[in-house]
């Protein structure tokens, strides 16, 4: 049994998560090449051999590894080094500072992921500090672009570099968080994501002077089709997934909390009661994990306030459960707006539902237990899409395993893309030890 001084290794990770939340990697543009030049140099450092692989000029990824005795099949430990845009106005301290104040640590990044980056690089670099004996090769790999849809990240690596990152099984965002219901602790674990189907719909009308209105304006007919996706667009489904991760926190829950929380399954019940959820961002949360969706994001139409346009656009960001396809999705979709508009397919992929009967699986709910005593893990369906996409293409069994103990009054969702993104030092460290006990011990 090795001895680890934690709090010198606290301190460590803390100052290399401050350092990479400094380096601006908002996607677009990305420039992940500054971050991951970051992670090479502590990787020369300690001697732990790595490839950098760079598929446009300054979108990079990096691929290191520490050899097992072959008794079981590699471990991947993936994170994304890009961010989404963070507005600086709207944030309480700078989004790029990396500044610990309130004991958080505060930062784009923070969450959503550069702390998985870290666990990552701690595993490995403890792993070779204190010559671990792994049962299984030990892959570290931060990618690129994961938040503009994994083109020059994931899903390069996949199809250009799969030897280096084909794995038994993978950890990866989201999950891991805590969510308090009714006063229970739970800890979802991802083992499932949504499909995706990004698309454009164009309307075509005919042009004129705007003193002019007729009832054949291209931006009328585009407000049209998106008000009938609006009202009519909301197919309930209940995936695997959600049925468990429903009935797991029910039978936590007291009566009647937990048969009315088994409620949200039925389809002619779930509005209402979703209706009448005290927390209505948990309702909506929940409201995700049981439909298809369908958010319009984007418009486009005229270029002059005076002129008529002959063609507006508008594209949407659908988001689809486990036991429906892209197909029946776009089905949906041609069926609500009918013939008259173009629909064109932007980016697209059927849902991902991994097996969560798995003895890896147990072995995460084990240490959960362990290190947050009274916390329950549980399965869950990812609204989003994450780098396990890909990965499941190299027959990878991905779990949403990137931890972080969250105090009851923090909101895991308010903080993932939302200004003043930040992680508890103490929730930080104690994920830092979970990821830990899960790689070392696997």
């Amino acid at each position: 049994m090795v001895s680890i001084d934690w709090p010198q290794i606290y301190q460590e990770s803390i100052t290399h998560l401050q350092n990479l939340i400094r380096i601006n990697t908002t996607n677009p543009p990305g420039h992940e090449m500054e971050a991951v030049k970051y992670l090479a140099t502590i990787l020369q450092k300690e001697g732990i051999p790595f490839q950098i692989f760079e598929p446009i000029t300054g979108r990079a990824n990096l691929v290191a590894s520490l050899p097992g005795n072959g008794s079981k099949k590699p471990l991947l430990l993936s994170s994304h080094l890009d961010v989404v845009e963070a507005i600086e106005k709207h944030w309480e301290h700078p989004p790029f500072s990396g500044v610990i104040k309130d004991d958080f640590l505060w930062g784009r990044g923070a969450l959503d992921m550069k702390h998985m980056t870290v666990y990552g690089l701690m595993s490995l670099l403890l792993c070779k500090r204190f010559n671990i004996k792994l049962n299984r090769n030990l892959i570290f790999l931060a990618v690129c672009d994961e938040e503009e849809g994994c083109v020059y990240g994931s899903e390069w690596m996949v199809k250009n570099k799969p030897e280096l990152i084909r794995s038994e099984y993978a950890l990866n965002e989201v999950g891991g968080f805590s969510l308090y219901v009714d006063g229970h602790h739970f800890f979802p674990i991802g083992v499932a994501e949504k499909g995706l189907c990004w698309f454009r719909i164009t309307t075509h009308g005919e042009s004129g002077h705007g003193s002019l209105p007729h009832g054949r304006q291209a931006i009328m007919r585009l407000i049209s089709s998106v008000a009938k996706l609006n009202h009519h667009f909301h197919p309930h489904h209940v995936s695997k997934t959600t049925a468990y991760f429903i009935d797991s926190l029910a039978s936590a829950l007291k009566v009647p909390k937990g048969f009315i929380l088994k409620l949200l399954k039925n389809k002619k019940l779930a509005p209402f009661f979703l209706k009448k959820m005290p927390n209505q961002k948990q309702a909506m949360g929940f409201a995700a994990l049981l439909h298809d969706t369908v958010t319009p994001t984007k418009l486009s139409a005229g270029q002059k306030i005076n002129v008529i346009p002959h063609e507006a656009t508008v594209e949407f960001d659908g988001r689809i459960i486990p036991g429906h396809t892209v197909s029946d999705f776009l089905n949906q979709v041609k069926n609500i707006v009918g013939n008259d508009v173009a629909i064109e397919i932007l980016r697209s992929w059927d849902p991902t539902e991994f097996n969560f009967k798995d003895p890896f699986f147990d072995g995460i709910v084990e240490q959960v237990k362990k290190q947050v005593p009274g916390a329950i893990a549980v399965p869950y369906l990812c609204p989003g899409f994450t780098d396990s996409t890909f990965y499941k293409q190299l027959g990878i069994t991905c779990f949403g395993f990137a931890p972080v103990v969250l105090p009851p009054e923090l909101n895991f969702s308010d903080l993932f893309h939302g200004s003043n993104e930040r992680i508890p030092i103490k929730g930080f460290q104690q994920g830092l030890n979970m990821l830990w006990n899960v790689v070392s011990q696997s």
